[in-house]
């Protein structure tokens, strides 16, 4: 799943990331340790895990940003954490100070496998917050790309 040992792999929306890189002619910039992969996959390096009671906080380094039609289109992914549980969960990113709030994901449970905790093929879906993000090109409740997470198991 990935080269590091714990990570967050996620194309994002990869109809949107080809159209920057593609059509739009944009480019797709990481940053602190992000790394764009083949199929438009991004992975973040796992920062911090944490667990209380039956939810999992996982926190990311690095970022991503899109920037297409001179500047015009300008979408800034970073400080990404997933939030995670048995009844549902979310994708934040950092805004300054704050945390936004982009996705909502389904119930989940880890499963260990290679001496890790990993989330395979979770479908998060656009909140309204992350159809700002987006410039409101999609519409709230749109899937994204299927993300996969893991976390070593001694972390």
């Amino acid at each position: 799943m990935s080269r590091q040992p714990g990570a967050l792999r996620w194309a994002v929306k990869q109809s949107f990331v080809r159209y920057v890189r593609v059509l739009a002619a944009g480019t797709c910039e990481t940053s602190g340790g992000a790394e764009l992969h083949p199929g438009e996959v991004i992975e973040f390096p796992l920062l911090a895990a944490a667990r209380a009671g039956g939810r999992w906080e996982l926190n990311f380094a690095g970022g991503v940003r899109f920037i297409a039609h001179h500047g015009a289109l300008d979408v800034t992914l970073s400080g990404l954490r997933l939030d995670l549980g048995p009844d549902g969960g979310s994708i934040s990113i950092a805004v300054g100070d704050n945390r936004l709030t982009i996705a909502s994901l389904p119930p989940s449970e880890p499963e260990e496998r290679d001496r890790s905790l990993r989330w395979q093929a979770l479908l998060p879906s656009l909140t309204e917050a992350g159809v700002e993000v987006f410039g409101s090109v999609y519409a709230a409740g749109i899937e994204l790309a299927p993300l996969d997470a893991a976390v070593p198991i001694d972390s």
